[in-house]
């Protein structure tokens, strides 16, 4: 299956969010770095409201180390979107987010996106293994 061909039914968990009209661009688009906010939002909205994490005083924290992001339909103010969240993997101190971006009511996806983080010790920043409490809730949006 193509990135462009996910459906809101390929994803586990979801982010109603407004545009801004300073998220377009000179041609009246959402800037591309825009997209990145918004899938950054996503992970981190879940990960601290949805899961209860802590990540600014707790023994971990995740460092991104890459991300991407393909377009295949133009978002622009004032569309109301929804963000859609899956993992694709867990290993032993990375996960693999997968990303979408919808216009609220559309089946189609706007926008397809990765972010592959590693949870490093909070004081060392060295990685560690996903803590078990991290790696349970993720199971429950693996694919």
């Amino acid at each position: 299956m193509e990135n462009r061909d996910l459906k809101r039914a390929d994803f586990s968990w979801f982010l109603d969010m407004p545009t801004r009209w300073i998220d377009n661009d000179q041609y009246g688009h959402m800037n591309n770095a825009v997209y990145y906010n918004v899938f950054e939002n996503v992970v981190m909205t879940w990960l601290e409201v949805e899961q209860g994490f802590n990540l600014n005083t707790g023994s971990v924290r995740c460092f991104t180390v890459e991300n991407g992001c393909q377009y295949h339909d133009a978002v622009r103010y004032p569309d109301q979107l929804t963000g859609a969240l899956r993992i694709s993997r867990i290993g032993n101190s990375s996960v693999r987010y997968e990303l979408g971006i919808f216009k609220q009511g559309s089946e189609t996806v706007s926008a397809t996106g990765f972010i592959v983080d590693v949870f490093v010790d909070a004081q060392t920043e060295r990685p560690v293994t996903v803590p078990d409490e991290f790696r349970q809730a993720m199971e429950s949006l693996l694919t």
